[in-house]
């Protein structure tokens, strides 16, 4: 059977399934509407219950005007919206249920109404209802203090006056108690100063007024869970849980409904899947076997990396010009894996060449200079002999003229000789990049051991170098490869370090570390110095590049190093700066064997 069939019939599936679902999704729609307007409905009662709360909380937070007016006209408009959409209900329970919600709203509403009353009545301001009257008795008892000079009378009234602030911004027993405490000790200082009925009268009102808001206050709920604001919050809990019922009997009605007609669509769409599945199966029969065979081919190509097998499926269906297609498909890359082969070697032979001709370009580069020198050197010594000569022979030669020509021939030869041993020494370092058999010789040694006689080795190019150095390494550390190599790395990088790292008024130091790590072992050669040059790290590698020319540095070290590391040790070295200051050397290779002593 062609797949192209297969997806006939599955197309005529689909087709079935999808008009199943929209025929039941229809039906669903207009089951679950009157459900959505209910929702719909319920939230916005909810949502103005709520608005009701905030702009209540507003109201005890700010106690102004504006939260009044704000009140009043949410209450206005919930009303207005009560009459203009009411529930319809479908049922005698629900019926019930929303005569009592619009109850419990409407008890809601009146205790807002008495909150606002009281409010007002306390005085929403310092200059309005009983806060302005007993304000007002306070402030002529602070006159009546000033008018007769009698400070232990006005210190006694601020103080009665922090007392109330303090009590009305904290609602505070303490400073209620201590409020009774000034009143009494003022009303004391009036009857034995004899301040007369007026202030006695003055003072009486004044602790009327604060009275009576105080028991205000009681009443309102000093805190959430007192007088009327208990009542609110207990109301607004009950309304909050008679519309979530109501929500709940709305939606169960309407969801027994949409789970009938989507029981129907799954019958449906099961009846449809049962049919499917039983072609699906007997097409993945039949496919199977070609693609068994088709993968069991290309999993040998891919095991033995033979692409000159083929699948041998030549069939008219898709699985059969698949076959064919991967049969080219593999011809192609037999043809493409020859021709990169004879690439491969081509480019190895070319680069060979080329590095060769830039060690030798680089090499000649080096070693004019210092030949240069010596020649130079050479032929101005024999000019000054030639002189010496002519003058000894005619006896004109004098005193001064040998003691300039001994110095020129003392500058000379140092030059002479300083030139000819750096050639020799650029000659040495080239034999040796050319020949490392001698670092194929392998053996057990210690690894601290080693590196310590290394360094001692080096100890009078660290004194020299105003540098000390430090090592970590595990004592008991043996490894079977190849010491000579492994010392010279060491050496030429130690040697790197002292010539690179050097920084006036700081003291250099070399630090050596080795540890073992999965079969591993990582050598690190770090210093503290000034560390190499972003644009260098790639290059440091590469024969003849040094920033030291002038002191002496032939750019051979760190090459010599990185072939001693890939071909000797068969491992790998990478460069770095440190995240504070330093570079850091890092080798990596794999010993024949790692042992403890």
């Amino acid at each position: 059977m062609k797949l192209q069939r297969f997806a006939t019939w599955l197309l005529g599936s689909a087709v079935l399934i999808i008009g199943s679902l929209i025929a039941a999704t229809t039906y669903v729609y207009f089951s679950l509407h009157t459900l959505t307007d209910v929702q719909r409905q319920v939230q916005q009662y909810q949502y103005s219950v709520d608005r009701l709360v905030i702009l209540k909380n507003e109201l005890l937070l700010n106690r102004d005007e504006v939260s009044v007016q704000a009140l009043h006209r949410q209450i206005d408009s919930h009303i207005a919206a009560q009459l203009s959409n009411p529930f319809n209900a479908q049922t005698h329970a629900q019926s019930a249920l929303i005569t009592e919600t619009q109850q419990a709203l409407e008890e809601y509403i009146a205790h807002l109404n008495t909150l606002v009353s009281l409010l007002t009545r306390m005085g929403l301001t310092e200059d309005k209802g009983l806060r302005q009257h007993f304000r007002a008795q306070a402030h002529k008892l602070q006159e009546l203090a000033e008018e007769q000079n009698n400070f232990i009378l006005n210190n006694e009234v601020l103080e009665l006056r922090r007392r109330e602030k303090d009590y009305l911004m904290r609602f505070d027993d303490q400073y209620l108690a201590q409020h009774r405490q000034h009143y009494d000790a003022i009303l004391t200082l009036i009857e034995r100063q004899q301040l007369g009925n007026s202030a006695s009268r003055i003072l009486k009102s004044y602790g009327q007024n604060f009275a009576e808001v105080v028991a205000l206050f009681n009443r309102i709920g000093v805190h959430g869970d007192e007088g009327i604001r208990r009542t609110l919050r207990q109301q607004e809990s009950r309304i909050e849980d008679l519309l979530q019922r109501l929500d709940i009997q709305y939606t169960q009605t309407q969801i027994d409904d949409a789970l009938l007609a989507i029981t129907a669509t799954l019958v449906v769409v099961v009846l449809v899947a049962v049919v499917l599945l039983a072609f699906l199966q007997l097409l993945s029969m039949r496919v199977n076997d070609s693609l068994t065979r088709l993968h069991r081919q290309i999993r040998q190509v891919m095991d033995e990396e033979d692409f000159s097998s083929r699948t041998g499926l030549d069939g008219r269906d898709e699985i059969g010009r698949l076959g064919q297609d991967i049969d080219q498909l593999f011809a192609f890359i037999e043809e493409l894996l020859e021709r990169l082969a004879n690439a491969q070697n081509k480019l190895v032979e070319e680069a060979k060449l080329a590095s060769l001709g830039s060690m030798v370009s680089g090499f000649a580069h080096e070693l004019n200079t210092p030949i240069g020198v010596a020649i130079t050197s050479q032929s101005l010594l024999k000019d000054q002999f030639s002189l010496l000569k002519t003058d000894f022979s005619t006896g004109k030669l004098k005193k001064h003229t040998l003691s300039a020509l001994i110095d020129n021939a003392e500058q000379s030869l140092a030059l002479l000789e300083n030139n000819l041993n750096r050639s020799a020494s650029l000659i040495d370092t080239f034999k040796m990049m050319a020949a490392q058999n001698q670092y194929d010789k392998e053996g057990l040694f210690n690894v601290r051991t080693t590196v310590s006689h290394i360094m001692t080795s080096l100890q009078s190019e660290f004194d020299s170098a105003v540098a000390i150095y430090h090592i970590d390494i595990d004592e008991q550390l043996e490894i079977i490869s190849s010491p000579a190599a492994l010392t010279h790395i060491i050496t030429c990088c130690v040697r790197n370090c002292l010539m690179h790292g050097k920084t006036s008024g700081r003291t250099l130091e070399v630090g050596i570390r080795v540890k073992e790590q999965n079969s591993a072992l990582h050598v690190f050669i770090e210093d503290n110095g000034p560390g190499i040059e972003e644009s260098l790290l790639s290059k440091a590698f590469e024969p003849f590049i040094t920033t030291k020319r002038h002191e002496g540095g032939t750019g051979l070290g760190l090459a010599i190093v990185y072939n001693l590391v890939r071909s000797n040790l068969d491992g790998q070295i990478t460069l770095h700066n440190l995240p504070q200051r330093g570079l850091s050397v890092h080798v990596t290779f794999t010993p024949k064997s790692i042992q403890r002593g």
